[in-house]
């Protein structure tokens, strides 16, 4: 794979429907999170626990397992993997130069050397630029990073369709709650870190990273303490969404965590100005709770809602 295909898949740029059996994977430190789909319906999901040594045989393993040769793939980077900015965009740049005009301005706020960067961008809602310009979001991730993760993804025999990013990933969920096209918000709550994204029909508005531990949730001496550290980045995330982007917030929010048990959203939603539900699974074609650690691997395989752009 050439390093312009890798610069051109990071943002999803080539999301669009794809008949036959598509596959969406997150590659973490702790294990392979998938989702399998054919045709616009995601049939199966699963996390296979492994360390960062044994993912390639792992990889390997379950593609053979589950009959994945050829398929299209989407690999998901996690939100640690990489870093999203919002930059002016230059006048008189055309879409496909974009990306290699705004390189230079990534090495004053990378955390990284640019020389291992590669870089993508996406749009910023033209209504949330509030008179700073026109803004576009700047996708930076290390090409090390993304090189490894497409090599294993090759190297067990699937197809790379597009590398994408989680709340590009989690955006296509978000479209789908959104029913009355108002805009709608998901928490994704993981173990070291949560992730609340804000959509409204198929446009992304805002991002935010939670630095909530779901041990500190789980933990009755931690557990108030975390409850409402979550609850004030809600309501501050929901905030900056009306007061800097202009935006009329969501009347609810959907919130996803792995620890099911615990009535977080009861807990929640007494400290925070809109409603808070948890995921409702059953609306979205399942039984039962699927592993919420296979989030971002299943919605990269739905379809943005029907008759909006991808």
């Amino acid at each position: 794979m050439t390093k312009n295909s890798i610069l051109k898949k990071i943002t999803g740029k080539f999301r669009g429907a794809r008949v036959g059996l598509r596959v969406g994977l997150e590659i973490r430190p702790d294990g392979i999170a998938w989702a399998q789909a054919s045709g616009v319906t995601v049939r199966k999901v699963g996390f296979e626990e492994c360390r960062p040594a044994k993912r390639a045989q792992v990889l390997h393993q379950l593609a053979t397992r589950r009959g994945w040769a050829g398929a299209a793939t989407t690999l998901v980077l996690p939100l640690e993997q990489y870093q999203v900015f919002q930059m002016e965009r230059p006048e008189g740049i055309d879409d496909a130069e974009l990306s290699d005009a705004l390189r230079w301005k990534l090495k004053d706020l990378l955390d990284f050397s640019p020389t291992d960067a590669v870089s993508d961008v996406f749009p910023f809602p033209a209504d949330a630029s509030r008179g700073r310009g026109e803004l576009v979001n700047v996708v930076a991730a290390r090409k090390s990073l993304v090189s490894e993760l497409v090599g294993l993804v090759n190297g067990a025999g699937l197809q790379l369709d597009q590398v994408d990013i989680a709340e590009l990933a989690l955006r296509n969920l978000v479209s789908h709650l959104d029913t009355n096209q108002r805009g709608a918000a998901l928490v994704h709550l993981r173990e070291g870190y949560g992730q609340m994204v804000v959509c409204r029909e198929h446009t992304l508005y805002l991002s935010r990273r939670l630095d909530v531990a779901a041990e500190d949730l789980r933990d009755a001496g931690r557990q108030e303490n975390a409850v409402q550290s979550l609850a004030l980045e809600l309501q501050r995330s929901l905030d900056y969404y009306e007061s800097q982007l202009g935006q009329v917030p969501p009347a609810m929010i959907s919130l996803v965590a792995r620890d099911s048990a615990l009535p977080l959203a009861s807990m929640v939603s007494s400290y925070v100005a809109a409603g808070v539900e948890m995921l409702d699974w059953a609306a979205l074609g399942f039984e039962q709770p699927s592993d919420s650690r296979c989030l971002p691997a299943w919605s990269a395989c739905l379809p943005v809602r029907a008759g909006e752009p991808s």
